[in-house]
């Protein structure tokens, strides 16, 4: 086996998830297309079930190891899954989606309070008097399941306000 196809087929181990909840989706809008919606009630929970449901859980399965950063990204997996659903199932046949569609706007509230609680972690490190915000911030971002490029940035931008908090207490006499 060469280098190559072993490279992938350690990413194929890897990221599953993404091949299969392709076929998943795929399966589901080829059957919404085909089936002419004969079944309504059946095929709504179907998608339904499948883009808010199951994708999140396979999503969950495959990247247990990340930890709270998995069930974050389950959750706004599982309010986009409701979304789309509402997008793919004809108005006139919702059924279960008018019933249940409040549980996106809870998801959603949820990850507005997690990222209200990471916005308030950043505004303490950045501004916390004799520290580098840099590293606290970086931390912090990593720990609420940030991609690394993100966390780096935002630890960036947390030095850049840390010094410009700086430049303008020397400016205004301050130490």
């Amino acid at each position: 086996m060469t280098m190559a196809a072993s490279k992938i087929k350690s990413a194929l181990r890897t990221h599953w998830f993404f091949f299969v909840a392709a076929a998943v989706v795929a399966a589901d809008f080829s059957l919404a297309s085909l089936d002419g919606w004969s079944n309504p009630r059946l095929l709504e929970a179907g998608i339904l079930f499948d883009l808010s449901i199951v994708i999140p859980a396979m999503y969950l399965w495959c990247y247990r190891y990340r930890g709270k950063a998995a069930v974050v990204r389950a959750i706004a997996l599982s309010c986009l899954g409701i979304w789309v659903a509402g997008h793919v199932v004809p108005s006139e046949h919702h059924q279960i989606l008018s019933t249940v569609g409040f549980v996106r706007y809870i998801g959603l509230a949820v990850l507005i309070v997690i990222e209200l609680k990471l916005a308030a972690i950043i505004v303490r490190a950045t501004f916390r008097r004799n520290s580098d915000a840099a590293p606290a911030v970086l931390t912090a971002a990593k720990d609420a399941g940030m991609p690394e490029w993100a966390a780096r940035l935002m630890a960036w931008e947390a030095s850049l306000w840390r010094k410009a908090w700086d430049a303008v207490r020397r400016i205004a006499g301050r130490n």
